[in-house]
């Protein structure tokens, strides 16, 4: 795979309603460089840091053992399952994290509030482990299970190899979008999402497709945790002779591409 895929993590937030399964989306920046003004779920890419938080600020999985799973190192895994809690928290102002005496964290508190500012401000350098130590919290990995890997078809000028993750929305915990990087939020079933086509990237519509099969977060959990094996999955553009798009194919059309089918093993 080509040095200038990044890695990044995304998160379904979901929540039963009272009508059914609901996610949460968000609305991307129309100056965004990647999906502008598109409908996506919270999420972005590894810093190099996710991979070295220190044990005492993080519980729940066990990297190793993950490895073969998610088909990399541990380092690898523990960095995605932290840049999935810290990208949460930064675009939908949702943490899955606790303080180490076991009490909830108060998202009103002003240092959770500055972390967040600082988190979106590009131009600001944060420590996201040493704020976690400063405050004793303890992120939540255990709380996100691994769904799907998506890597961006080969045409597109910014590429990323990501892993999606689902979580149930942290209790007392209420989203906030970050009015920055994103510009709306919505609770929203599977179902009249892609009824409505709002606009969204196709691993987006592919993935509420599926979850459009289920009826509860507990469903959901359930198939995540049951998929015997997690394919990465490289869409395939096909283009016309002027390179304009025409249609994707997922590695199960029939037309896929043969010499790709090693990216999507």
């Amino acid at each position: 795979m080509s040095d200038d895929v990044r890695d990044a993590a995304t998160v379904l937030v979901l929540r039963d309603a009272a009508s059914g399964l609901e996610t949460l989306m968000l609305r991307r920046h129309g100056r965004s460089g990647f999906a502008a003004d598109m409908w996506v779920f919270p999420g972005g890419v590894v810093d190099t840091a996710d991979a070295s938080l220190p044990p005492n600020r993080w519980t729940g999985i066990d990297p190793a053992a993950l490895g073969p799973r998610f088909n990399t190192p541990a380092d690898k895994v523990l960095a995605f399952h932290v840049a999935a809690v810290r990208e949460t928290f930064e675009e939908a102002g949702l943490l899955l994290a606790h303080h180490a005496d076991g009490r909830a964290p108060d998202l009103s508190d002003p240092a959770l509030l500055r972390l967040r500012q600082d988190l979106a401000d590009r131009t600001t350098d944060v420590d996201f482990g040493a704020w976690l130590e400063e405050q004793d919290l303890v992120a939540d990995l255990g709380e996100l299970t691994y769904l799907s890997h998506w890597l961006t078809p080969t045409v597109e000028p910014r590429r990323y190899d990501t892993r999606f993750f689902v979580a149930t929305t942290p209790p007392g915990q209420d989203a906030g979008h970050d009015r920055l990087e994103i510009t709306d939020q919505r609770w929203i079933a599977p179902q009249r999402a892609l009824a409505e086509r709002i606009p969204m990237i196709y691993p987006t519509i592919k993935t509420l497709q599926s979850l459009a099969e289920h009826d509860s977060v507990a469903s959901v959990v359930r198939y995540a945790e049951r998929q015997p094996l997690i394919r990465r999955l490289l869409p395939h553009a096909v283009l016309d002779d002027d390179g304009n798009l025409v249609a994707l194919l997922h590695p199960d059309d029939p037309d896929y591409p043969a010499h790709l089918y090693e990216d999507s093993a």
